[in-house]
């Protein structure tokens, strides 16, 4: 099978799993242009890691199954447990208290595609990684 023909199955796996989404919603989650995942969806292009990433991590497909079409679609799920009723209020009375803390999730939750991508990093991240990410920038 030439790449041509490989690429083009991969776009078409990829097409699969946007679904009804827009490609410039998709592009503004992950960071790309429109163009990039027109391509990559058409076959013209290969997808990089970064996308392939990107894409398996919003669809929580697996990355094996979007280059090759076999094995488990699905990536296991994350084990979650929702944050018990004393919790999520706890969490609630916390932004109540610091208003900027709950500006800035305001913001986040406008800017739509951008936002939810950086709340859901912010999910997938394990403590280690935020405290890393928090002395970067210097806010520890």
């Amino acid at each position: 099978m030439t790449n041509n023909l490989i690429y083009q199955e991969i776009g078409k796996r990829i097409r699969e799993l946007r679904g009804n989404d827009r490609q410039k919603d998709w592009a503004s989650r992950i960071g790309c242009d429109q163009g990039y995942i027109s391509q990559v969806e058409n076959g013209v292009t290969k997808p990089s890691l970064a996308f392939l990433k990107s894409v398996s991590s919003m669809t929580n497909a697996s990355i094996d199954w979007i280059l090759t079409g076999r094995g488990d679609k699905w990536c296991g799920f994350k084990s979650y447990s929702a944050p018990s009723v004393h919790s999520g209020e706890d969490t609630i009375q916390k932004l109540k208290d610091n208003p900027k803390l709950l500006l800035a999730v305001d913001k986040l939750l406008r800017m739509k595609g951008t936002g939810m991508g950086v709340l859901e990093a912010f999910y997938e991240m394990d403590e280690m990684k935020i405290e890393g990410l928090a002395e970067f920038i210097g806010a520890k």
